[in-house]
This record gives structure tokens, sequence and C-alpha cells, in this order.
């Protein structure tokens, strides 16, 4: 093993979207960062990818397999749809050597892990609502805690929106740029939705503009939306924010380090208050030690698991573990049968639709609409209960009216959900053992959410084609394992994410939230990991 580095203020583990939130407010102060993480990178398709539309290149470009299909054609997805859908060729660096480095083991669960450089968010689909007061009833947080952090967050990253009936459901941000355009698809629904507004309203559907971190107008060297259908396979333009824009940003700062093709394994505390990380060389296997004042844990929800159980010898320890159940429904807009559609358009969620039975201070339901063109039209015809030729067939003539409905189900910590870390055998990885069942009732409760919803497309002309469950793991949303908490417990964290039984560790990512809301992490979980970030530095500078 290597000796130690020089030691720094603060150790951040991981480069995603926590991660790098988390450090901003550090190296502001002028504290010495060093973020640690393995960092891969698509290093072959970014360069073969045309600044152009997604038409033009449909069109004309004689190389356009090579980053659609990819390499042996990676693109195409054999089996049903399950989690990732949306990793074309260009964005599967995201979930690279996870088998290897990070595997998992269970019976239905199959999470998407990231070792990237700016983690799974360097391909999410960018959705930004925050989560609402009920979200963190429990919780020693509160949304007056977040509400600044969710303002400086904005800021930095850009986020786009309106200010209609759903404001009082998503909130509002001083920095909110306008919305980014829909297109024409999302156009008949919301006209039809404001013919039928006081209805569908009455029970209990709110339908307007999704908040995306996606720019509409240029912000911190990043071009606005470039209505190219291109946000799954490029980043010309960098207008869908991602996490390394950030680090880019971060290794400008003389007081920034940023060392990559580290694995992190453990940490251990030393008896005069500081930290000490060992982590392993992928270039080498050789072993180095890493010494900080802190350490801000931002691996990923599973990847700080296995560091935290590692390091406190708590293998066969069962963490709990909540996730988002996912469900995709393909619908035909009636209103666009027939009709072509412009091209010029975002690939990213097009409208929000929220369910509220119960009114703003209920408990919601959060979908987002999307049109389908860029993901291929054989992605959708394999689910299809057509044989492929005539599928293709099919939607060829519907892509115009084509429209998916995501829904994302909120989820409760309950005894069929946890995770467990086994010892590799014979110098093998440490294994993950995930078991993940919910329980009839969530699943019935699932169910007559999505018909009240679905009644409520139908009247705005919208016809349900199919529902599909695309498995246990599928929203990627992972989160629990280490919950945020005010009750003096193992394995919790408490108001400043700092892990009980450690004096120098703490936690920023989605471990921290002990149940999940039906809306995206990823928006709180930065504005959270600003939050922690700032708590870190007022600790040391004081």
């Amino acid at each position: 093993m290597s000796g130690p580095a020089h030691a720094v203020d603060v150790l951040i583990v991981g480069s995603g979207a926590s991660a790098v939130n988390a450090a901003c407010p550090l190296v502001q102060a002028g504290l010495r960062v060093r973020m640690l993480d393995v960092g891969h990178r698509d290093e072959r398709y970014a360069p073969m990818i045309p600044d152009r539309a997604f038409a033009e290149i449909r069109s004309c470009e004689p190389d356009q397999h090579q980053y659609f299909l990819g390499d042996r054609s990676c693109g195409i997805a054999f089996g049903h749809t399950g989690a990732g859908a949306q990793l074309t060729p260009p964005r599967q660096f995201v979930c690279r050597a996870t088998d290897e480095l990070t595997p998992v083991e269970s019976d239905k669960f199959f999470p998407i892990e990231s070792l990237a450089r700016g983690g799974l968010a360097a391909a999410w689909g960018a959705g930004c609502p925050p989560f609402a007061e009920a979200d963190l009833a429990g919780l020693p947080v509160s949304l007056a805690d977040l509400a600044p952090h969710y303002e400086t967050v904005a800021e930095r990253i850009g986020i786009s929106g309106a200010r209609d009936e759903l404001l009082p459901f998503l909130g509002d941000l001083r920095s909110m740029q306008p919305a980014v355009e829909i297109d024409e698809n999302a156009e008949t629904i919301l006209r039809r939705y404001v013919r039928k507004r006081e209805r569908l309203n009455r029970n209990g559907l709110f339908v307007g503009r999704p908040r995306l971190a996606m720019l509409s107008q240029a912000h911190r060297g990043r071009e606005p939306q470039r209505y190219h259908d291109m946000d799954f396979w490029s980043d010309h333009g960098r207008s869908v924010y991602r996490p390394q824009w950030t680090l880019d940003e971060l290794c400008l700062q003389e007081n920034f380090e940023y060392c990559s093709g580290r694995l992190v394994e453990r940490f251990v505390e030393s008896g005069g208050g500081g930290v000490e990380i060992q982590a392993r060389k992928l270039s080498d296997g050789d072993e180095e030690r890493h010494a900080g004042r802190r350490i801000i844990l931002a691996a990923g929800t599973l990847g700080t698991a296995r560091i935290v159980l590692r390091s406190l010898d708590l293998h066969g320890t069962r963490l709990p573990l909540v996730c988002n159940p996912h469900t995709y429904v393909a619908m035909l807009n009636l209103s666009m049968l027939g009709r072509p559609a412009r091209d010029a358009r975002h690939s990213m969620a097009q409208l929000c639709a929220v369910y509220a039975p119960d009114g703003e201070d209920g408990e919601t339901t959060v979908g987002h609409l999307y049109s389908y063109r860029s993901l291929h039209l054989f992605r959708l015809a394999k689910d299809s209960p057509l044989p492929l030729p005539q599928s293709l067939q099919a939607f060829r003539l519907l892509v115009s009216s084509l429209t998916v409905l995501i829904i994302q189900h909120a989820d409760e910590p309950g005894p069929g959900k946890n995770c467990t870390l086994t010892t590799g055998e014979n110098g093998a990885a440490d294994r993950l053992l995930v078991a993940y069942h919910s329980s009839p009732e969530e699943r019935a409760a699932a169910d007559r959410i999505e018909r009240s919803m679905l009644a409520g497309f139908r009247a705005m002309n919208c016809l349900p084609l199919r529902r599909v469950h695309p498995g246990e793991a599928a929203s990627v949303h992972y989160a629990g394992t280490l919950p945020m908490s005010s009750e003096e417990r193992n394995l919790t964290c408490d108001l400043d994410g700092r892990l009980r039984g450690t004096a120098a560790v703490h936690i920023a990512d989605g471990s921290l939230f002990p149940r999940l809301p039906s809306r995206g992490l990823t928006f709180t979980m930065m504005a959270q990991a600003d939050r922690i970030g700032g708590l870190v530095r007022d600790g040391l500078k004081g």
C-alpha cells in the first residue's frame, strides 16, 4: 500500500450530482478538497456525433450506425425493457465495469450504478421537481431548511420551467429560466387539457410544464437548447445539465484536486480526529491512502452502503432500501393522428402531470410525458404484441401521435426491501445482496392511481395502449440505506449528514432519504448536498 498523500481538509467520494454540489461551498470557502473517483468517460462516441439535428443525421450521415447502434450493436436491447432504457451507446460509459467492480446479486432487483465522471446524472432525464413539505415529514430537515439550497443549486445548474398551475405543487425559484418550447404533440394535449381543466382538476389531475435542468437561455458558458432531438445521444451546447460541467469549473480552482482511476474501498478514523480513505488504483491495483479532516461520501446510495458496511466491518448487516416503482404507459394522442410533426424539438419531458386527489396539501403522484422519436422505434416495437415487422410498420405510421407517460410512485421502507454486503470469495469483490419485494397493498394502490390518471388522459384524447412495468429497479432512484433521523440509532445520520458512530464521516447522497415521494430525487439530493457541504465548511472554518 502506498503511503498517504498530503492531507487535505475534505475528501469527497464520487463525482455525481451530490458530490460536485457538496464540493462547491467548500471550495468557494478556500478549503482544500480532494475528490476520489473512478471517473469513466466516453472517449469513443462523442467525437463521432455531428452537431446536427436528428432528422438531418438520419437522412444524410453515412456513418450514423456507429453511434446509433454502437459497437457490436450494443444499442439494441434484447429482451424486456428494463432499467436504463435511455442508455444509448454514447451514454453506456455511465455504467461501465460496475458488474465487475460493484457486483449486485438479486432475484429481481437489477440496479444501474455508475463509476463514471458525473455519475448517473451523466445520463439522467434532467427532471427537477423539488420535494414538498409533506415529502420531508419525519425528517430533521424541513422545506425551509432546503429552500435556500434549492435556489443556490438552481442558479448553479440552470433550471427552466413555467409559473403555471403546477406552481402550488412544484414551488417557485427566483432564478428559473422561461420554459423550453414543447413539441406539437404536447401542444395538442395541453390545449385539450385547458378546455377540460375544470373537470380534470375536480378529479385531481393537473397538467403543465415540467421543471427541467435544461437551459432556455445561455448560462455559465453553456448554450440554450438547440431542439435537435439529440439529448439522449450528445451534449453539444451543454444545454442539459451534467455534473461534469460543475466538475470542470471546480478543476479550475487551485484548492481542488480531482483524482480519477481510484476505487474507494473503506475509511478509517484516527484517534486524532482525522480520517483516512483507502482506495485502489485501477491502473495497477496498488492501494493508496488519502488523509483528511472530514469525508463526504457521495458514491451513490448503493456505493456508499458498500463503503460504510466494509469500513465498519458489518458484512451481513441489513440496511433498508427504497426505490420509486416505475411504470411506462404508451399512449396515442388521437388529436395528432395523421398529422406531421415538426422536427425541431428536445428529447426530454414535454409535459408534467400531477395527480392530487386531496388537493395541494395531500399526497401527490407525478408523471412526465415524452414524445418518442430519437430513441428509435425498435425499442418500443419489441414490447408490442404484434410481430416485429408489423410493429415497426405500425409505429412508423403512429410516431407523430405517440406519447409515453412515465409514472414514478412513492415508496416506503418495508420488511422485504433491504441490502446486505457479503464478502467475495477467493479475492473477488464484495457482493451486495439486494432484496426488494413490494407488498400486494402497494401494488394495488399504484394500480388505482394509474387507472385514475389514465382516465384523465382519455378525456384529453390520449388512448392508453399498454402499461409496461420495467422492473423493480427501473426508476434508478435508490435511497434510504443510511437515513437521516432525529433518533439516535446506529447506521443513521444526524441533521448534518454525519454518520452516527463516526466523528468525521458525512453522507450527501440518496442514502439520507428514508422514503421517496413520487417525484425525482436528484434536485433535492443536490440541494441537500449543497447544504451538507455548507455545514461541513462551517464546522471546519469555525
